[in-house]
């Protein structure tokens, strides 16, 4: 036994479990900065985005457009609460062409570079 530093022993479970009491406690007190809520678009306001909102669309077999990811709002601003789900949310889509799953993570990816850069793409560079 090393004696420089006294014997060595595990703090009691009471210990632990009051440290944790508290530091919960601490935690739940402190002010946490609000982080952007995406509001919820209903499924009539989806339908009536153009296409371009949206990262990515898929036509399939049956002609049938799947439209996925939508970032902008209905004046073609950037939504960025949605931008961060369409992130966040890019590998939960069923792509049938992994080409347009390229595209659209490419498209969602030059946004954030945008944003990261601190200017927002203009409505003439189309995106």
């Amino acid at each position: 036994m090393d004696i420089r530093f006294g014997p060595k022993r595990r703090a009691s479970p009471c210990f632990t479990l009051a440290l944790a009491g508290v530091l919960l406690a601490i935690a739940a007190a402190a002010p946490f900065p609000q982080q952007a809520q995406a509001a919820e678009w209903s499924a009539s306001y989806l339908r009536a985005l153009p296409d371009e909102a949206f990262a990515a669309i898929e036509v399939t077999p049956d002609g049938a457009r799947l439209r996925h990811l939508p970032h902008h709002d209905h004046t073609g601003v950037l939504n960025l609460p949605h931008l961060r789900s369409a992130l966040a949310r890019w590998h939960q889509v069923r792509w049938r062409d992994p080409a347009i799953a390229a595209a659209a993570r490419q498209h969602l990816e030059e946004h954030r570079a945008w944003l990261r850069s601190g200017r927002l793409p203009s409505a003439a560079e189309g995106n």
